[in-house]
C-alpha cells in the first residue's frame, strides 16, 4: 500500500537503480510508454524542459511522429552510442586479430606451423564499417568525436596485429592486411572531410594516402575505392592529382608506389594521364610493357596509326614476350613455337580478345613491311588460338598456309599442335602407380590421318599402334589410359553399355578432359571412318564378364584382361560388320 505522504522518487540515478532492481527491461520499457502516454501537455512540457534541450527536441519529434511513417531520426546521443558501439565490435576483432591462439590464426595439421589469416579478419570488419558509414557524415559534422583519425585508428591495428602475433607467422608475409570495400570507403570519407575541414587540395589528400598505405607495412587499400574517389573528384581536382603525382614521381612514396604496374597508384597516374597528358600516357604504358603485356596496346596502336611499323613488330615481339612471363634470356619466336602451348593454362578456357588484337596489329605491320613470313605465322597463331580445339577448323587453318614457300612452318607447328592435341586428349590422371607413355598413339595418327584426309592410312596406324601395344604387359599398362580413351571416344562410348556397363564406369572415371576437344575428335573418328565394331577393341560380352572374373579393383589390370580376352575371341566370333578401312584386313 502506497503511502498518502507526498510521492519523492529520488534522483534520476537513484530512480533507474532501483528500477533495474526490480523490473525486467520489457517491464521498464512498459513503465515509460506507460508514464509517457499518462501525461497532459503541461507534463510533456515539463518533462522535455527537464531532459535538456537536445534530448527533448529529439523527444518531441518522437512523441509527435506518424507512427505509420518513416522512424524518427536519432538524436546526437543515439548516434554516439552506436558509433562507440560500432567502435567496440571492431577494436574486438582486432584485438582477436592479435591472439596468437586466436580465431584468425590457422593451423591445418598439428604438425604444420600456424599461421595468420589476414582474409577473414578484413572479412569481418567490413559489416562493421557499413555500419560506421551509415553514422559517419553526423559523427563528424556534429563534431561527436572531434580527435578522431580513421586513417590513423587503422594505422594502429596493423601495427597492433603486427607486433603481437610471434615473428614465426609473419602476419604479413604472404598476404597484407587489406582493408574491404566499406572500410576503405569509411577511411576515405572521414580524412576527405577532414582534409576539407583543414583546406587541403585534392593532390594533398591523395598524396597523404598514398603515403598511409606505402608507409605502414601491411596495409593495403581497396583498389577500387581509392580509384572511385579520385575519379569522382571535379575536374579541376583531377588536374591538381596529375600535377602533384608528375612533380613527385620521382621521390617516395611516389617513385615506390609507381614502379609496378599493377599498384591501383599506377592505375590513378595512367588514367588521369590518358584523358590530360596523352605524350605522358602513352609513355608511361612502354615504360611498363614487361609487367604488363596490355599496355602495349595503345602504344602500338598510335604506332601504326603514324605508319612506324618496324617499332609496332618490335613491340608487338616484346608485349608477347611479356604474357608468356619470358626472361630476358629466354627465347621465342612465333615463327617457330605455337603460342597456345606455350602460354599453356592462361589460354585454358577462353582467348583474350586483346591477345588476338596484338596479332592482327602484328600481322598488319609485317603486310606493310612485306615480312610475309611473319604475316603467315600470325595468321595462323591467332586463328589456332581461338580454334585449336576444333580439329577441322585448325587443320583448315594448316591449309590455308601458303605453299610451297612456308612448308617447313606449317610443318613445324602442324606437329606441335598434334602433340597438344594429343596431350590434352589424354588430360590428368588423379591416381598412383599410372606410368605415361611418350610414345606416339592414336590421337597422334588420327591428327596425321585427319590432315591427310586419308581413312585407310588412320586405321592402318591404329592396328600397328595396338598391335605394338599387346607386346607385353609394360607396354600395355603404360598405354592404359590412351586405351581406354579410344574405348570411350569410339561410337561416343555407347558400345560399351551392352557389354559391361561396369567397364564403362571405370574406364569414365577420373577424366579431365576438354569437353570442346573431345566432341571435336570424336566427330573426326566418326568422320574417318572408325567404329568399335570395326576396332573390335571388347567385342564379346562373355569376354568381358569373364576379364571381370579373372582380376581384382584394379582398373589397369582389368583394362588388360578385358583387352586380351576379347582379343582372344576376335578370330572366333564373327559378326556382320559395314565395310570400312578399320574393318579390312
Amino acid at each position: 500500500m502506497i503511502s498518502k505522504t507526498k510521492f519523492k522518487p529520488g534522483s534520476e540515478p537513484e530512480i533507474l537503480k532501483r528500477l533495474s532492481a526490480g523490473l525486467s527491461k520489457k517491464e521498464i520499457q512498459r513503465v515509460l510508454a506507460g508514464a509517457l502516454s499518462s501525461l497532459d501537455r503541461a507534463g510533456v512540457d515539463r518533462l522535455l524542459q527537464g531532459v535538456g534541450s537536445d534530448t527533448g527536441a529529439v523527444l518531441r519529434r518522437i512523441l509527435e511522429a506518424d507512427n505509420a511513417k518513416q522512424p524518427p531520426v536519432p538524436g546526437k546521443a543515439k548516434v554516439k552510442e552506436e558509433w562507440d558501439r560500432a567502435w567496440e565490435d571492431w577494436n574486438a576483432r582486432i584485438a582477436e586479430a592479435c591472439d596468437s591462439e586466436g580465431e584468425y590464426v590457422i593451423q591445418e595439421h598439428h604438425w604444420e606451423e600456424p599461421y595468420f589469416d589476414p582474409l577473414s579478419v578484413t572479412h569481418d570488419l567490413e559489416p562493421i564499417a557499413a555500419r560506421m558509414r551509415k553514422l559517419l557524415p553526423r559523427v563528424f559534422e556534429e563534431n561527436l568525436d572531434p580527435d578522431f583519425s580513421f586513417a590513423e585508428a587503422v594505422q594502429e591495428n596493423v601495427r597492433e596485429i603486427g607486433s603481437s602475433l610471434p615473428d614465426y607467422m609473419d602476419p604479413f608475409g604472404n598476404e597484407g592486411f587489406g582493408l574491404g570495400p566499406e572500410a576503405t570507403d569509411c577511411l576515405i570519407d572521414w580524412e576527405w572531410r577532414l582534409a576539407r575541414r583543414k583546406k587541403m587540395t585534392g593532390f594533398q589528400f591523395v598524396d597523404r594516402l598514398c603515403e598511409l598505405e606505402i608507409s605502414t607495412k601491411g596495409l593495403g587499400l581497396d583498389e577500387k575505392a581509392v580509384a572511385r574517389f579520385v575519379r569522382g573528384l571535379n575536374e579541376e581536382g583531377k588536374q591538381d592529382v596529375l600535377k602533384g603525382i608528375q612533380a613527385k614521381r620521382e621521390q617516395n612514396p611516389w617513385k615506390q608506389a609507381l614502379s609496378s604496374a599493377h599498384s591501383v597508384w599506377f592505375q590513378i597516374y595512367k588514367d588521369l594521364c590518358r584523358g590530360q597528358d596523352r605524350p605522358a600516357y602513352l609513355e608511361n604504358c612502354r615504360a611498363r610493357i614487361s609487367q604488363d603485356w596490355a599496355l602495349a596496346l595503345p602504344v602500338i596502336k598510335d604506332l601504326e596509326r603514324r605508319s612506324k611499323h618496324a617499332e609496332v613488330l618490335d613491340l608487338c615481339a616484346a608485349a608477347l614476350r611479356s604474357f608468356l612471363y619470358l626472361r630476358a634470356e629466354d627465347k621465342w619466336d612465333l615463327r617457330q613455337e605455337l603460342l597456345v602451348t606455350r602460354a599453356g593454362y592462361r589460354l585454358d578456357r577462353i582467348s583474350d580478345v586483346r591477345l588476338l588484337n596484338l596479332l592482327e596489329i602484328w600481322g598488319r605491320a609485317a603486310m606493310a613491311l612485306k615480312e610475309k613470313e611473319i604475316v603467315a605465322a600470325v595468321r595462323l597463331q591467332a586463328e589456332l588460338l581461338e580454334g585449336w580445339r576444333n580439329w577441322e577448323k585448325a587443320i583448315a587453318a594448316f591449309h590455308r598456309v601458303p605453299q610451297p614457300t612456308f612448308s617447313a612452318l606449317r610443318e613445324r607447328l602442324f606437329i606441335q599442335w598434334k602433340e597438344l592435341v594429343a596431350e590434352k586428349s589424354i588430360g590428368h590422371v588423379f591416381y598412383e602407380g599410372y606410368q605415361k607413355s611418350n610414345k606416339p598413339h592414336w590421337v597422334h595418327a588420327l591428327a596425321d590421318a585427319a590432315w591427310l584426309g586419308d581413312q585407310v592410312l588412320f586405321c592402318a596406324s591404329l592396328r600397328q599402334w595396338l598391335k605394338a601395344t599387346e607386346e607385353n604387359d609394360e607396354a600395355l599398362r603404360q598405354s592404359e589410359r590412351v586405351l581406354a580413351r579410344l574405348c570411350l571416344d569410339l561410337d561416343s562410348a555407347s558400345w560399351l553399355t551392352p557389354v559391361s556397363r561396369a567397364l564403362q564406369n571405370i574406364l569414365a572415371y577420373g577424366w579431365s578432359d576438354d569437353q570442346a576437344l573431345r566432341a571435336s575428335r570424336r566427330k573426326c573418328l566418326e568422320r574417318l571412318g572408325a567404329s568399335s565394331r570395326g576396332v573390335c577393341v571388347i567385342s564379346d560380352r562373355a569376354a568381358a564378364a569373364k576379364a571381370f572374373q579373372l582380376c581384382g579393383s584394379n582398373s589397369s589390370i582389368r583394362l588388360i584382361y578385358a583387352w586380351r580376352v576379347a582379343r582372344a575371341h576376335r578370330g572366333t566370333r564373327q559378326t556382320a560388320r559395314p565395310h570400312s578401312a578399320c574393318t579390312s584386313r
